[in-house]
């Protein structure tokens, strides 16, 4: 028995330092360069027997051991009999308009001038290699970035599909900071109303401050009034719109709020949790904040619906605090970027008077 995933044979996806992998969960170290995608077996070497291969997909394997969703089922649903390209994930550029407190600057543009990094913009150009991506097979695409909506080639792409006659059998989805949904004087509503079905995932955290503290750079209203405008569309057409928020140590304290606004506009959500940066991650949270992060959680449990699994899941990850020593670190992380940026989230956050006793007490003569 081999490890299956249709992604292997059938998925591609294109990151912005120039390299591939059949999906986004692949590990970094296992990229491949473009050059590749002229290899129908550019993958093969992950049809491991027996188990997942060790390393590369991890994030699959771990998640399936959760009992989670995994990207390996979402491609194995979706796959069909043709041979051939079939699913392709475009994150060909890091050009983005905010600084999410737990990216950096390989995936925004702003993160990478921000720290210095030149050029701060990368991009891997697609047009060369079009005619390998665009295949009579494919049928899924994903954009992402950076910020797929402000990518030039994403919207190139999109024409080109429909001026081919392809694009009513191609299903779009995105993930999106979502704020902006308009590109120079293209109606993207018109663009999307072509293709079979459009999915947009919001990578929405919070509401009000501390998302625009979490998410540097976004704003609450526009953010509010974008979502309006995609809501009123969606209930008439083939575009489906969920919240996305990113579970994490620094967002966990505001989320029953984000689930209410989220109830009260009948908009679904769908969390992803965060894995890596690993001090930014909700295992992180010390002993004397683990009941609060619970409480936050167990009253979305109680008042909205919520996958189970995912529930049980977070709340193990509290519970089981394994990386609770590196709480300092997320302490210097809010602090330094409240500095760099002029913001203020860490007075949003339970955090003050456990940094204050982690960082400032001399336990030595205790």
């Amino acid at each position: 028995m081999t490890w299956n995933c249709a992604a292997i044979d059938h998925g591609v996806t294109v990151f912005p330092n120039g390299k591939i992998g059949p999906c986004c969960q692949i590990a970094a170290d296992y990229l491949k360069p473009i050059s590749e995608l002229s290899n129908s077996n550019r993958f093969a070497d992950l049809k491991t027997q027996d188990c997942p291969p060790d390393h590369p997909c991890n994030k699959c394997s771990v998640a399936e051991y959760h009992g989670l969703p995994s990207y390996r089922h979402t491609f194995d649903r979706a796959v069909t009999p043709a041979p051939g390209l079939q699913f392709v994930d475009i994150r060909n550029t890091n050009l983005c308009n905010l600084k999410c407190r737990y990216c950096g600057p390989h995936f925004s543009s702003q993160w990478a001038e921000e720290l210095d990094k030149f050029p701060s913009i990368q991009r891997q150009e697609i047009a060369d290699y079009k005619n390998m991506l665009i295949t009579d097979s494919l049928h899924w695409m994903y954009f992402t970035g950076g910020e797929p909506l402000i990518n030039s080639e994403h919207w190139d792409l999109l024409e080109e599909l429909i001026d081919s006659g392809k694009s009513n059998g191609i299903s779009l989805f995105y993930n999106t900071n979502l704020t902006t949904i308009k590109y120079k004087d293209k109606n993207v509503i018109d663009i999307w109303k072509q293709f079979k079905n459009v999915k947009i995932q919001c990578s929405i955290d919070a509401v009000g401050a501390p998302l625009e503290y979490i998410r540097s750079g976004t704003n609450w209203e526009k953010i509010k009034f974008n979502l309006t405008q995609l809501i009123s569309v969606a209930q008439k057409s083939n575009i489906t719109v969920a919240l996305a928020p990113v579970v994490n140590i620094l967002n966990i304290w505001f989320v029953d709020e984000l689930y209410k606004y989220a109830w009260s506009n009948n908009i679904a959500v769908e969390p992803v949790i965060l894995t890596g940066p690993d001090y930014l991650a909700i295992d992180v949270i010390p002993d004397k904040l683990k009941s609060l992060a619970l409480e936050k959680i167990t009253n979305i449990e109680s008042s909205y619906a919520i996958d189970k699994k995912v529930v049980q899941h977070i709340k193990n990850l509290i519970n089981n605090n394994r990386n609770q020593f590196l709480f300092q670190q997320t302490i210097s992380h809010v602090l330094l970027l409240d500095k760099l940026r002029g913001e203020k989230l860490f007075e949003l956050l339970p955090f003050e008077s456990i940094a204050v006793d982690n960082i400032l007490r001399n336990h030595e003569y205790e």
